[in-house]
């Protein structure tokens, strides 16, 4: 009787000229520096490879995670089985300048602050805050990052994918990506891969948009610990309640109240799991002291989802996203 091929074999025999790289460690890519191993890891540098990968995987019932940037993703301790994708699609096209508007397509591998630096250039504004957000766009469409009160999404009008169920690339507009804080409906589908987005950016003068960008690199850097490993927020920030709008009288107008004050307020900067630490500067981000475990951070949420609670009626939900 024939052995079964493993996916090493597997993978190398269907795509003899891609270059995989097998039982490769994930904690390289993590700006957390944690995660295992990938059974079978990939950087698609064309569409058709990524679109052939995941057929292949899907058809074959072999399992697969896409890997954006891996800044707001805990990979597990015990490594991803299958294929990890990663997409290295870059391209950045002005497409038109109409109605005051620069209009923008930028292909998912791109990092979203090459995005931003490249459109400020031309006058478009809008993603001035977005300028140190760490990761490619991909990811930061998948989760519709925020800063401060702006969306990413607010200023997408499509997003182009790859429905692998269907086999074909479709085009979602704004109000299809059903765009809310933190979400958007790629996370309701795994079998929707994003390849690119077009933008629609208000012309504005250089040097004030040169000013948004200094600004807002100058609050993450006073405030954020940028100098060591992290995932970025681990929580969301919660809807504000009553019981809130007394404890905190300077939130009363807002209709979110930022996580890391109500974990800073419950004393639990500082707290440690194993090598995890809830950060000294900003509580809302845990930091990797060295050789922090994914367990480790799973067991300080959790505790600081406890405490949270019990001191302020309030759950808080993880930005994060786990692989597994």
């Amino acid at each position: 009787m024939k052995k079964p091929m493993n996916l090493r074999e597997l993978f190398t025999q269907h795509f003899p000229n891609f270059p995989f790289q097998f039982d490769y460690p994930l904690s390289l890519k993590s700006y957390f520096k944690i995660g295992g191993q990938a059974e079978v890891f990939y950087s698609a540098r064309t569409r058709q490879e990524a679109m052939a990968l995941l057929s292949f995987c899907l058809d074959r019932k072999i399992p697969f995670h896409v890997l954006g940037g891996a800044s707001n993703v805990i990979i597990a301790d015990e490594g991803l089985k299958g294929l990890v994708l990663s997409l290295e699609m870059k391209a950045l096209e002005f497409l038109a300048e109409q109605a005051g508007y620069l209009i923008v397509k930028a292909e998912a591998g791109i990092k979203t602050a090459q995005l931003v630096a490249k459109t400020a250039q031309r006058g478009g504004a809008g993603l001035e805050g977005f300028i140190g957000v760490p990761g490619t766009l991909g990811g930061a469409i998948y989760n519709n990052a925020h800063y401060l009160d702006s969306l990413i999404g607010d200023h997408i009008q499509e997003v182009e994918v790859f429905d692998l169920q269907n086999k074909a690339i479709v085009s979602f507009s704004h109000d299809e990506c059903q765009f809310a804080y933190e979400h958007s409906v790629f996370q309701n589908n795994p079998l929707l891969l994003i390849f690119s987005a077009t933008f629609a950016l208000e012309k504005a003068d250089p040097e004030l948009i040169q000013k948004a960008l200094q600004a807002s690199i100058e609050r993450r850097q006073s405030r954020q610990p940028l100098d060591q490993p992290s995932c970025g927020c681990v929580f969301q920030n919660p809807k504000n309640t009553k019981k809130l709008q007394t404890l905190f009288p300077q939130f009363s107008q807002k209709e979110f109240i930022p996580s890391g004050f109500l974990i800073e307020s419950a004393g639990l900067k500082g707290l440690r799991e194993g090598d995890i630490q809830v950060s000294e500067k900003h509580a809302a981000f845990f930091v990797n002291l060295g050789q922090g475990k994914a367990e480790d951070v799973k067991k300080l949420i959790a505790k600081d989802k406890a405490v949270v609670f019990e001191k302020f009626d309030v759950m808080l939900k993880e930005e994060v996203f786990y692989l597994t």
